[in-house]
């Protein structure tokens, strides 16, 4: 062999057998699935209605799966996920987007906030690029058949295993109140949310609240009976659904309950004994100050709405307002409204007032008339009305109305009770 190629094989050796580098591999770091939560555990780390807790450092996971994405609109910069053992809850991400339902997660908790705000609890501000991984897509995501009242049973106790808040459940033989049936589900033009009341043949009820940006806003409920697919919410007592996919609607059936026959029946009526101001699509409105209506019993054996505008020795001034949901009294013959009502003295800087026009926000931008009414006296003697004559507002669109007015200097606690809207 000439010396040349000598050289060359000797070198092409060295290279590939003799002077080849190894480079280590990164050391892998397994999770520690020990330190693995559930959603239950993370309820039971909540302490009470209003708390915030977080996590430290430390390998802590939660493995889950989406069951309610952004996709519709109807939620934005949040999702709602449920782990294995069938508990869920919401989670509030930095920035929109990026996780759909069916995706299975892993959200490592270093350093996660858990909070508890006005009875609703979720994982707050999470970054997605930080703090979780997705597994897997597709899975599949069965809802929870259940029931309007085994919904509300657990409205006192949130954190309890059996609560169904956050979950994705399916209600069968439900239908929208009469009133709400071909309403718009939200105010698509203005962007704002609006909420119907959903009932079942046995006239248990709950409401479906819809955001403005739903990309389903501008359609209208269903007429009739049938299944419904949504996700379970809660501010304070009152729980509400929220419709992830407008096609997980299926309403086409007989509705169980048709037309008010108006014989002696009621329209509405609202008596605060679920100790909730808001139930049944009532709403509150603070146009000034800060007072605003609440639900109570003090003094009394049941439940009422109460308003007052002094805390200590200071009074504020404002203008608070107590709204019906929508009512349809377009059939009705001689329609009237009876309330009673207590206050603590003479002073009376409240009205009953009715709108044909009002749809939500402000009321301040409707048109209102002020009804007339048997007065109470003061010392906090409940008092009836007398029949409040609403023949002249046979609308399918009439709101009632609870308007209280006190000054910087002057105030008297009023109490509403028993609100009923009925043929005379």
């Amino acid at each position: 062999m000439k010396p040349i190629y000598l050289f060359h094989f000797l070198f092409f050796v060295c290279i590939f057998c003799f002077c080849k580098k190894k480079f280590d591999n990164p050391p892998y770091l397994p999770v520690n699935d020990g330190a693995q939560l559930s959603i239950q555990q993370l309820r039971e780390r909540s302490n009470g209605a209003n708390s915030i807790y977080r996590f430290g450092g430390g390998d802590t996971n939660l493995y889950c799966t989406v069951s309610m994405d952004e996709s519709s609109g109807n939620i934005y910069k949040q999702v709602f996920v449920r782990d294995d053992a069938g508990t869920a809850m919401q989670v509030r991400l930095v920035n929109s987007g990026g996780l759909f339902v069916g995706d299975r997660i892993r959200i490592n908790l270093n350093n996660a906030w858990l909070v508890c705000a006005n009875s609703m609890l979720y994982l707050d501000s999470l970054d997605l690029e930080k703090s979780v991984v997705k597994l897997s897509s597709g899975s599949n995501i069965t809802p929870l058949v259940t029931s309007i009242p085994k919904i509300l049973s657990y409205s006192s106790s949130p954190q309890s295993a059996g609560s169904l808040q956050s979950q994705l459940i399916e209600l069968n033989s439900v239908e929208f109140a009469y009133a709400a049936r071909g309403k718009s589900f939200a105010n698509a033009i203005g962007k704002t949310a609006l909420e119907y009341v959903l009932t079942d043949c046995s006239n248990k009820q709950i409401t479906v609240r819809t955001s403005g940006m739903a990309n389903f806003a501008s359609k209208l409920t269903p007429l009739g009976n049938g299944k419904l697919i949504a996700v379970v919410q809660q501010y304070n007592s009152e729980l509400s659904l929220i419709i992830r996919n407008y096609n997980e609607l299926q309403m086409n059936a007989t509705p169980c309950i048709t037309a008010p026959t108006f014989t002696g029946s009621s329209y509405a009526s609202k008596d605060f004994n679920d100790n909730s101001i808001s139930s049944g699509g009532w709403t509150t409105a603070v146009v000034t100050g800060t007072s605003n209506w609440t639900s109570s019993n003090l003094g009394q054996s049941n439940y009422y709405a109460r308003i007052y505008n002094k805390t200590s020795s200071v009074y504020d001034a404002c203008e608070s307002w107590l709204i019906s949901p929508e009512l349809d009294l377009s059939l009705a013959v001689n329609p009237i409204l009876t309330f009673s009502s207590a206050n603590s003295s003479s002073v009376s800087p409240f009205s009953v007032m009715v709108s044909t026009n009002y749809s939500s926000g402000s009321p301040t931008l409707a048109t209102w008339t002020e009804l007339q009414f048997t007065r109470p006296a003061g010392n906090f003697t409940f008092t009836n009305s007398g029949d409040l004559s609403l023949i002249d507002y046979k609308s399918s669109k009439l709101r009632i109305a609870f308007k209280y007015g006190g000054t910087n200097t002057t105030g008297s606690i009023w109490e509403v009770d028993n609100i009923v809207v009925r043929e005379k």
